[in-house]
């Protein structure tokens, strides 16, 4: 056969097999072409969303003061114990002052004796001066007597200042409160000696007001620019599951730690505690609502997630979106059964809806999820 009539033959059955492929393609795509009973659809819907940050934290006393001792001594009283309910000045714990008390003794009779001393020096120097003003004797005497007054006048000083140190010493013998409030650490028990060294000992912990406490939340760097001070939060805790307290966010403290990775700031709560249902310690659930949005268009989250995939493209024409603003996206639309995509503006997110300010009119579906059909 020559080789221009072969060539001829060929052309002719690639073309009739590119016709054969092109009427397959189309029988088949009306044969599975796509219905509405094919997808999952979201009503767009009017409603309220808040964007609640969750965290955890500890329940503390707002101000927790350390009692301890300046003197080193053997506890011979505890007169409070844990969850005492104590006054300022009260009497907390006595230590065995007998020592302190010798101490104070000598020095206040040192400084008796430094006082009578200079007592002496004074009327000595009075009458040496009167001697000199008469000319009965040398100015050398006279200065003599002078820095000898001086002297026993400085010496009075320093006596009293041993003997105020001294008194002070015997009265810190006796362990007292500082504020109101209650106990929650007792560290000496009778008869313990305690050391006052380089480093005050820590004889109890009180509490000034139990019934004001603070959750010390910790808040990561994705959601702390949320929270600002004056905001409500609720909270649970393990003890009262069924009870919800509230607080209000005093602070949102600026210095950051680690925690696997993940930037974390603490969030100061205030809560009332009138009830002294929650104890120092408790691991408080809290829900801070962040920022709210009501009656506005709303639609599933879901709807941001789902993408044609390539089956769907391949049954239809989906038309492709362009560049799309930060606070835009593009949700799908089944219309005329043709997949249509629509750009929309968001608004805030609960993670499981979400606002639409523009793009979307009240009543409309939106596709979530497509059912795709199995081909044969």
């Amino acid at each position: 056969m020559p080789k221009k009539k072969f060539a001829k033959k060929k052309l002719v059955l690639i073309v009739l097999a590119i016709s054969a492929l092109a009427t397959y393609l189309l029988l088949n795509n009306k044969k599975h072409q796509l219905k509405p009973e094919n997808f999952e659809m979201s009503q767009v819907t009017k409603g309220n969303l808040a964007y609640e940050v969750t965290a955890t934290g500890t329940i503390n006393p707002i101000n927790t003061v350390t009692v301890g001792t300046q003197v080193s001594g053997i506890v011979e009283q505890v007169l409070a114990d844990y969850n005492d309910d104590v006054k300022e000045g009260q009497v907390l714990a006595l230590l065995d002052s007998s020592t302190l008390k010798e101490q104070m003794e000598k020095s206040e009779a040192n400084y008796e004796l430094a006082k009578a001393k200079e007592s002496k020096a004074k009327l000595n120097y009075e009458r040496i001066k009167k001697l000199y003003q008469d000319k009965l004797t040398s100015s050398a005497s006279l200065e003599d007597a002078e820095i000898e007054y001086k002297e026993s006048s400085a010496n009075v000083l320093s006596a009293k200042a041993d003997f105020n140190i001294s008194k002070k010493n015997f009265e810190y013998a006796t362990i007292t409160s500082p504020v109101s409030g209650t106990v929650i650490t007792k560290e000496i028990e009778q008869g313990q000696t305690v050391a006052a060294s380089f480093s005050t000992p820590t004889l109890f912990e009180v509490a000034e007001d139990l019934s004001k406490m603070q959750i010390e939340a910790s808040v990561s760097e994705a959601d702390i620019g949320y929270i600002k001070p004056d905001m409500a939060a609720t909270f649970t805790v393990d003890a009262y599951p069924n009870d919800k307290f509230l607080g209000e966010i005093r602070q949102v403290r600026l210095s950051p730690t680690e925690e696997s990775n993940v930037v974390m700031y603490t969030v100061i709560i205030e809560i009332d505690n009138s009830s002294r249902k929650l104890l120092p310690g408790m691991t408080a659930s809290v829900v801070i609502k962040a920022e709210e949005a009501n009656d506005v268009l709303i639609i599933s989250a879901m709807a941001l997630q789902y993408k044609p995939s390539a089956a769907v493209k391949a049954l239809m024409d989906v038309k492709k979106v362009g560049d799309i603003a930060e606070n835009q996206d593009v949700v799908y639309l089944f219309e005329k059964g043709k997949i249509v995509p629509r750009v929309i503006t968001k608004g805030l997110s609960d993670m499981t809806n979400i606002e639409v300010k523009e793009g979307l009119k009240l009543g409309e579906k939106v596709i979530v999820e497509a059912n795709e059909p199995r081909r044969r």
